[in-house]
């Protein structure tokens, strides 16, 4: 059975393991182009700064054919050859932010940060959003946790289904229909000497080897709570095998021979003794000064 645990939990956590989602070719294209002018001009450039649109991000489409126009005269490649890669970056900066959808996807990127680029990573891959090793580490605790417990509650329920099947058909083996007693012998296979039941008005006991009968019933059985899975067990057990086991002293054991008498006060000795010297008459006084009256029996 723990074993079966193990696999099913295993099993959950290869689940787990999140999907790298690629990015679009519309994305990777603007990431390029980011990357590049930002190597060639500076870090701080963008495609509104690189196209020297007057209004920036408030620019329209229609504006930033106008002014794409106008750097054409003075950038393209016919005109001086010099400028043929810088050209390039303009036009395609241009047919990104006239696309309402690529532009939409720019300004998302250019507000909350570009992905960066690693070949031996696959490409483009994010580093301030991927969650710290303590983050995927709880929720990984968390999640293992989550279905251990689940896990234990099928475990006890499929054992409180077992045992109702089992006195169900040991029920219907008794013919004094609840209102008598019936001994039957349970035997798994012929070989063993078998147990012996007794169903006594409609509850089905076990007769133990010293011959007392234990009641057969779900009620006693427990359902397992938080505090019997992994969430709690785990943090426990290495308490106990660390920390705990320093922390927890054991106690002095003090000489079994020698044992001290309790010291009593002199108002307590004096009413002890009080209380003695009253036993013979039929009033007693008790330490706490009440007086109690004792009645004679009627002969």
């Amino acid at each position: 059975m723990l074993k079966l645990q193990w696999n099913v939990l295993l099993c959950c956590l290869l689940g787990l393991i999140p999907l790298i989602a690629a990015f679009t070719p519309d994305e990777v294209q603007i990431f390029q182009l980011q990357q590049e002018i930002e190597k060639t001009y500076g870090a701080d450039l963008d495609l509104y700064q690189l196209l020297k649109l007057p209004k920036l991000r408030e620019s329209s489409s229609l504006e930033i054919r106008k002014n794409f126009r106008k750097l054409s005269k003075t950038y393209h490649p016919d005109k001086n050859k010099k400028y043929k890669k810088l050209y390039e970056r303009l036009n395609l900066a241009t047919k990104i932010l006239i696309d309402e959808s690529q532009r939409k996807v720019y300004d998302y990127y250019l507000k909350n940060g570009f992905p960066k680029y690693d070949f031996k990573k696959g490409g483009f891959y994010f580093t301030r959003v991927q969650p710290k090793v303590w983050v995927i580490s709880s929720l990984v605790y968390l999640a293992c946790g989550f279905i251990h417990f689940i896990i234990l509650r099928l475990q006890n329920d499929g054992n409180k289904a077992r045992i109702e099947r089992f006195l169900r058909e040991v029920k219907t083996q008794d013919d004094t229909n609840g209102l008598g007693e019936k001994r039957l012998l349970l035997k798994q296979n012929p070989k063993e000497e078998g147990k012996q039941l007794v169903v006594k008005l409609g509850e089905v006991f076990v007769v133990q080897p010293d011959g007392s009968e234990a009641l057969i019933s779900t009620q006693d059985i427990k359902n397992p709570g938080i505090a019997d899975c992994l969430l709690v067990t785990l943090p426990l057990w290495v308490w106990n095998k660390s920390i705990g086991r320093m922390v927890s002293k054991p106690k002095p054991s003090g000489d079994k021979g020698v044992s001290e008498e309790p010291k009593h006060s002199s108002s307590e000795t004096k009413k002890n003794k009080s209380s003695r010297a009253s036993r013979g008459s039929d009033k007693m006084e008790l330490p706490n000064g009440k007086i109690v009256q004792s009645r004679k029996k009627k002969q």
